[in-house]
This record gives C-alpha cells, structure tokens and sequence, in this order.
C-alpha cells in the first residue's frame, strides 16, 4: 500500500505538467523530450536490437518475470500504478501480457514516449480517448494484438510524427488521430474495413496516405484540413467517401476516384484550391452539393454519361474551370452547379441533346443556354 501511495504522489507530479487549458507549464515544458528517439525504447534486454524489436514482442526474454525497462519515466510510473499485481514498483513483461485495456490511464498525461506498448500483447483494442491530448507524445508502438482504435484514441497528439497501425487493426473510429499537428505521413493497412469521421482532420502536416485495399466507407471529413496533403489514391474498395472528406485540402494537386464508388458527396473535395485534375468514374450518379466548391485550379472536367444529378454549387467559384465535358443525354438536374465559373466557360454537351439542355428550363440549364456547345463523344 505504501508502495501504491508514493505512485499516486508520482503521477500526480506527471498531470501538474498540463495546464488547465491543456497546455504546457513554461517551466516543465520538453524536461522529457531532452532525449527525444533515444534510450532502447524497452528493448535494452537484446542489444542488438536497440529500439524495440518487431510489433508482436519478439524481443520479450524467456523470463517474463523481468521488469520492463522503459525509456520514459513517467510512462513507466502509469503503467505501474495500473498493472504493477506484486506491487514491486516495476511492470514485468508478464504484467503487461495480462493488460486486455488501457481504459484512459493515459488521458491527458504528459509521457513522451511508449514505445514498450509492444509488450501488451493481449491488448485488442486501444479505447475510446486513450491517449487524448498527450501533448507531448512522441512515438508510440501499438502491439500486433490491437485489431480496433478507438474513437479520439490520440485527439490532438500534437507532438505524433508518426503512427505505424498493425495489420491486425480492421477498423479507426471517429477523430481518432484529430489534429494530430506533426504527423507527416500514414499507412492504412490492407486490414482496415473503414476510416471513421474526422478520423485525421486537422493533421496538417500529413503529406502522404496510403489507403488499404479493405477500407469500403471513409468518414465524413476524414482528411479535411490536412492542408499539406499533396496526392491521394482512393483503391477500388471503397464504395462511400464522406461528405467533406477532403475539406481544405490546400495542397491536393490530384485525386483518382476508383470505379467502386456511385457517389461524390457534399463538400467531399470543396476548397481544394490546387486541385487541377480530377478523374469521376462512370459509376457515378451522383455530384453533391459543394463537391468541388472554390477548386480554383480546376480547369476542366468531364461529367460520366451515368451522372443524374449535379448538386448545388457543385462546381461554383471554381474560377479556373473553362471546359465542361457532360456526356449525359438526358441533362442531369443542377442547381447553380457552374456559377462564377472561368470567363467563356463552354459546357459541351452530346450534339443531339443541345436543345434538351438548353431549354431544361425546370434544371437551370437554361441559365447556362449561351455556353452549352454540341459535342461528339
């Protein structure tokens, strides 16, 4: 009991270091970080593996009755006020084999580094808010076990750079990696059915995502806001992308959209201004509202015979747009879809369809009858 009150004391002095605003005090702020990727991130017991061995422990000694040597302090004061059974001060490798949840032991904390997260090898999920607003979270090694993440599991992990998800994982719940500011880059394995809401809105520094070739559904607003994102491919897999999926992509140059999908929906790539070229499959029925709103690089695009409705200000203010390509011989319904469009904007449409479009009146293609071009698809 002794033991298990100077732990509490301990962990009391980690959470004086966040802020009731959920910043950092001057004074404390990095006093951890003064070794950031050193140390042998719980993998000192095998020297010729400095920095953990692989995902699934292998570097776990015969003896499990060994403590964990942990590279950061405060890290290993959490653990073993949560799963240290002997009550030694220490969390063995057997200890941690025991652990089925974290719960939110973590929330809020100031660790820097978890990398010996590896040795929970019954973990099979990282819970709801586990790691929310670790601000100070550097790396982290999720073991092989963990086949879900929970939602906000690490909502606003500012320091992140990184993120290797296991191959076990199927699904990463709503806002899971939210502004998660440093992360640069992101692999999804092939094992992941879907990506929640919001799942890396906000990551701003995210410049590449690889998507697996399981995800079927990507959440509303997944990627909005990850402003450095340059280029995403979206396999044929998916069958739903989410309204504003890809909201204030700044840097979006580029974007294939695979035949599996039927729908482009609202907002999904609004805002991306330097999006210059977009392919829309001929699976496609439906353009959102807001679809490609203010992608003021765009400056063609073509329309798949299969479209039936273009949403309202689906294209509007995409200032650059001058070609039109819509191959629909029954004009699709629109709403203000081409308003504030480049100046001598055409819309080419099949030759014999001309006077369908232009005297739609009940679609507000005739608001367009000046620009509407016959064309030979």
């Amino acid at each position: 009991m002794k033991k298990l009150l100077l732990l509490l004391a301990a962990v009391g002095m980690i959470f004086t270091a966040c802020t009731p605003g959920g910043g950092l005090d001057d004074e404390n702020n990095g006093n951890n970080t003064e070794q950031p990727g050193g140390g042998n991130q719980g993998g000192e017991d095998n020297p010729d593996n400095p920095g953990g061995g692989d995902q699934g422990g292998e570097d776990i000694p015969a003896d499990k009755t060994q403590a964990i040597k942990f590279q950061d302090e405060d890290t290993k004061l959490l653990c073993t006020l949560h799963w240290d059974e002997n009550e030694d001060g220490e969390l063995s490798y057997e200890e941690a084999a025991a652990v089925t949840d974290l719960g939110t032991a973590f929330k809020d904390s100031s660790i820097f580094a978890f990398t010996e997260l590896k040795y929970f090898t019954s973990l099979e999920k990282i819970a709801d808010n586990a790691f929310c607003r670790c601000y100070t979270l550097t790396s982290i090694t999720t073991p092989d076990s963990v086949t879900w993440i929970g939602n906000d599991a690490f909502h606003e992990c500012q320091s992140l750079a990184s993120v290797t998800i296991p191959d076990s994982v199927t699904s990463i719940g709503d806002s899971a990696f939210y502004y998660c500011t440093s992360l640069t880059s992101v692999t999804i394995p092939d094992s992941v059915t879907s990506i929640g809401n919001a799942t890396f809105s906000g990551c701003s520094s995210l410049t590449s995502v690889t998507i697996g070739n399981s995800v079927t559904s990507i959440g509303n607003g997944a990627f909005s806001g990850c402003s450095s994102l340059t280029s995403v491919t979206i396999p044929n897999s998916v069958t739903s992308i989410g309204n504003y999926a890809f909201y204030n992509c700044f840097s979006l140059t580029s974007v294939t959209i695979p035949n599996s999908v039927t729908s482009i929906g609202e907002g999904v790539f609004s805002n991306c201004s330097s999006l210059t070229s977009v392919n829309i499959p001929d699976s496609v029925t439906s353009i959102g509202n807001n679809a490609f709103f203010e992608c003021t690089s765009l400056t063609s695009i073509t329309i798949p015979d299969s479209v039936t409705e273009i949403g309202a200000w689906a294209f509007a203010y995409c200032t650059s747009l001058k070609d039109v390509y819509c191959k629909p011989t029954t004009p699709p319904a629109v709403s203000n879809s081409f308003t504030g469009n480049a100046s001598g904007r055409k819309i080419y449409v099949p030759r014999n369809s001309v006077s369908a479009y232009k005297s739609a009146e009940y679609w507000y293609w005739s608001d367009y009858a000046s620009d509407i071009v016959g064309y030979d698809f």
